[in-house]
């Protein structure tokens, strides 16, 4: 029969301490590398949201993308043209697509704000990419220096979004990264957890890649640059033939340490408001960065797959260590004790994290989502391969 003091011996064996002293190497890891990358983005919102904006701003060009959607873009547009911007401003249309209601949404806006106008890409543009032709025509279209670009599917949630976004320009850089997302309250489908989690793990990948001096991603709904910047690097040249790539391919050419700031206090922040279910939409997105981030820097994905890798070999330590030192029940202790001491404060980080950028909250769930993060990574880049053809030019979309 066992005893209370079998149950608990403070006597390990060599092959328990092992692992209990390996156990420490992926909680260091987490702790260190993983919990700052987190707090790293979490504090700029706080940095941005304290900064002021400055005294003298440059004039901007804002191009709307609208791609058959007049229904949100008449919604969207009112809220663009009433930004509190202390400079010249004006607002681009670009209209992807045939549809006359975006037209007449446009000239009805038009008589009563001389800083508004309306351009279109040619309906049969072939072999080409639809979105990349129709913002290098609002790029070109523009009379100022610096251009934010935002989707008609987009909600601004401050007449200061300008302001805040511009900002960055009158201190002298040429690219700024502002954050979009979908407002959690649209998806309510089966897997909105699941979705919410892994689309917020990608912002935290490449905002924190950015903030660490390597940006090489952006988001196409809430994103600035120079013109200059633009036609030096000859616009989307680089990846003509590919159907994505203007806020990833683009922004890793362009952008530096020194040219490159990231804006993410909440009211720069931009929703997006999707026409289809949610579940598709992120399975859209997520298969067209999943194939296009073979163009850009990596290093970023690969430190946080490598930190998932570390969730991976805290998990087997644990139960290894567990398993080895049974039936006495203080290794589990001493597991359980250390476990809480890395989890806590990643949930605590994961928490000020989602707050920071309007994304659902993840406490309890957070180890199971990390450790099974790199499935679903893996899942889409064989459907990207699979699917590869459909992100070409020359393919019919």
């Amino acid at each position: 029969m066992l005893t209370h003091t079998d149950l608990f011996s403070l006597t390990l064996s060599v092959e328990t301490i092992v692992l209990l002293s390996a156990l420490l190497i992926p909680v260091l890891v987490l702790l260190v590398v993983y919990r700052s990358r987190l707090l790293s983005v979490a504090r700029c919102v706080s940095r941005c949201d304290a900064e002021d904006v400055p005294a003298a701003m440059p004039k901007v060009s804002v191009i709307v993308y609208s791609n058959n959607d007049s229904e949100n873009l008449g919604k969207m547009l009112p809220d663009i043209l009433a930004q509190d911007y202390p400079a010249g401003f004006e607002v681009i249309v670009v209209n992807d697509g045939a549809s006359e209601t975006t037209k007449d949404i446009v000239t009805a806006l038009m008589q009563h704000h001389s800083n508004l106008s309306h351009t279109y890409a040619p309906e049969g543009s072939r072999y080409l990419s639809r979105k990349k032709l129709s913002l290098t025509i609002g790029v070109k279209a523009a009379r100022y220096d610096y251009v934010v670009i935002t989707r008609s599917s987009c909600r601004v949630q401050s007449s200061r979004w300008l302001s805040l976004m511009a900002r960055h320009f009158a201190r002298g850089k040429q690219v700024v990264l502002g954050y979009a997302c979908y407002s959690p309250e649209d998806d309510m489908r089966f897997g909105a957890r699941k979705r919410a989690y892994n689309a917020l793990a990608d912002a935290a990948t490449y905002l924190s890649s950015a903030l660490a001096g390597r940006p090489y991603r952006g988001i196409d709904a809430n994103i600035g640059y120079s013109r200059e910047l633009f036609f030096k690097n000859r616009g989307f040249s680089q990846s003509l033939n590919l159907q994505y790539g203007d806020d990833d391919i683009f922004i890793s050419e362009i952008a530096t340490p020194q040219n490159t700031a990231v804006e993410l206090s909440t009211e720069s922040q931009v929703r997006i408001v999707y026409r289809r279910d949610c579940r598709d939409v992120y399975r859209d997105i997520k298969a067209r960065y999943t194939f296009t981030s073979r163009f850009v820097y990596g290093g970023a994905r690969r430190l946080f797959g490598f930190c998932s890798a570390m969730a991976w070999l805290w998990l087997l330590l644990s139960v290894g260590a567990i398993l080895s030192a049974l039936p006495n029940l203080f290794a589990l202790a001493i597991v359980t004790a250390v476990s809480l001491c890395l989890w806590l404060p990643l949930m605590f980080a994961w928490k000020k994290l989602a707050c920071s950028l309007g994304g659902r909250r993840v406490f309890l769930m957070l180890p199971v989502r990390m450790l099974l993060r790199p499935l679903h990574n893996l899942a889409y880049r064989v459907r990207a391969v699979k699917g590869s053809k459909w992100n070409f030019t020359w393919e019919k979309v």
